[in-house]
């Protein structure tokens, strides 16, 4: 009996999927290391250009972000940073001085783009061309993550086909939204906006000197702030945040009032099918998924997830429709890979797996779930040894995954190699004692050796863990059918033929 590999992987994909940000994709899971540079030249050399950006949220708080002159009197920064309605403070990076905001010059909303003009002045940093970057060019991050200044020395790891965002190999770190991304010769080529644990994203420095041409009359902050897109924003905030915390249902109510300000706001869309994802309302997931589509056919990420609902519900076809429809729009979207590759398995064609499994491990050779996939493709085809070279590589990659032992020991068990496959199973049951899968495998191999006794054991602690498993009371009927006990035999029969009817002595 081998684990579901698939519903295993379905289970990280959930996992990561929860963790998805507003303009963010489902990425690799493996961080890449970054550089973290705090030399006091790195200091002083931006120090007259690059701001810190707060924003008072009621009486004891306040909302820290990052920001840089794009003129002598303009500091640009993201709306989300300002969005709240309190007063905004412009800060030199060792704040010893304070900058008056006059008002907002011009926004955004759809990009999270603001541009503020001060009272008194500052260096601006030069616009860089973001339309001739290209991935595995260097770059530079400025701003507070942390609320601590930091220069980042970082690799620009591709640009959006939708919208031509800058995705950087740096983790995101709250405090740094609205930094500057400046190229090899300290041009601004991007604003920092959003992330995950192993990305970030930027917004391109095009869009930035569009809204400067904008920039003629100037709105108070008090007014500003009043306006409908704005306290929508607020509201989609509001929402961002009980997402990430798991309030869900709190979550869409905040979504909801977002969108009722602002039907045209895609992220709240696109964030409302996310709570609705993780509440398993999956119908009205997709729902939202076709909205944010509608109003951006650009939106990769809207297609993955949509994907992802409709494989909930058992629409194969149509989640591979949407999972070609991600990748064509970002072919270096990995995880796309995976989950296509899942979906392809499940319907029993595991070549065309295995082949997305490839493209996969091709762009992230780190990537250990594509590694556990592909072995299990590779087993179905009755390719083991290519399966175990898998699992090794997995095992290798985390000595920790317990999965890849049970999945190896599966595979010696089908070479004959019993006593290795048991040896696997130890393993995994060591790293996870509550897999019940494990103990039913170790248990089978035992009985192919003699030892029903020791399988009876084992699947006693495969019931115990999952009393609906009909195939264990099958198997344990059998083992105690070896050892004479033909009583305790029957009573576990017709239990197997209770729980499933297909089960026959």
């Amino acid at each position: 009996m081998l684990t579901s590999t698939c519903k295993y992987v379905l289970k990280q994909q959930i996992k990561l999927f929860l963790g998805v940000f507003v303009f963010g994709i489902l990425f690799s899971c493996a961080k890449t290391p970054q550089q973290i540079i705090e030399k006091p030249t790195e200091f002083h050399k931006h120090r007259n250009s690059i701001v810190r950006v707060e924003n008072k949220i009621g009486f004891f708080s306040k909302g820290i972000g990052s920001g840089f002159f794009v003129q002598r009197n303009k500091v640009a920064t993201n709306i989300h940073v300002i969005a709240h309605s309190g007063p905004v403070y412009i800060k030199s990076a060792d704040k010893k001085t304070t900058w008056k905001v006059e008002g907002v010059a011009a926004y955004d909303v759809k990009n999270d783009l603001a541009i503020l003009k001060v009272i008194g002045e500052g260096e601006a940093l030069p616009l860089g061309n973001s339309d001739v970057v290209r991935s595995n060019e260097p770059i530079s991050i400025i701003g507070f993550p942390d609320e601590k200044y930091k220069v980042t020395e970082a690799t620009l790891h591709s640009i959006r086909n939708s919208d031509k965002w800058l995705r950087i190999k740096v983790r995101a770190v709250s405090g740094s939204s609205g930094g500057p991304v400046l190229n090899s010769k300290g041009q601004v080529i991007g604003i920092q906006a959003s992330g995950d644990d192993s990305f970030s994203d930027a917004i391109p420095s095009y869009m930035l000197k569009g809204l400067l041409t904008q920039s003629e009359s100037t709105e108070s902050l008090e007014h500003w702030h009043k306006r409908e897109p704005i306290r929508s924003y607020v509201h989609y905030l509001k929402g961002v945040m009980n997402y990430d915390k798991k309030r869900y249902d709190k979550a869409i109510a905040d979504f909801d009032k977002a969108i009722q300000l602002n039907p045209e706001s895609t992220n709240a869309y696109f964030r409302r099918g996310n709570a609705k994802y993780a509440l398993r309302d999956h119908e009205s997931a997709i729902n939202d998924y076709d909205k944010a589509i509608k109003l951006n056919p650009q939106y990769a990420t809207a297609y993955y997830n949509r994907g992802l609902a409709k494989r909930q519900l058992g629409d194969h076809k149509g989640a591979i429709n949407d999972y070609d429809k991600a990748i064509k729009l970002n072919p270096q979207y990995v995880i796309a890979y995976i989950n296509r590759g899942v979906v392809k398995s499940k319907l029993g064609n595991y070549k065309d797996a295995i082949s997305d499994y490839n493209k996969a491990i091709k762009q992230n050779p780190q990537y250990a779930i594509a590694y556990i996939n592909r072995g299990y493709a590779k087993s179905k085809l009755s390719d083991y040894e290519g399966a175990i070279s898998d699992y090794n590589k997995v095992i290798k990659l985390n000595p920790q995954y317990s999965i890849a032992y049970n999945n190896r020991g599966h595979v010696k068990f089908k070479l004959g190699n019993h006593k290795g496959a048991i040896n696997d199973y130890d393993k995994a049951i060591k790293l996870n004692p509550k897999e019940a899968t494990a103990y039913h495998n170790r248990g089978i191999a035992k009985g192919h050796l003699g030892d029903h006794k020791s399988a009876i054991s084992d699947y006693d602690k495969t019931i115990k863990l999952n009393p609906l498993d009909a195939k264990a009371y099958h198997d344990r009927a059998r083992a105690k059918e070896a050892l004479g006990q033909h009583d305790a035999a029957k009573a576990d029969f017709e239990k197997a033929k209770e729980l499933d009817p297909d089960f026959a002595k």
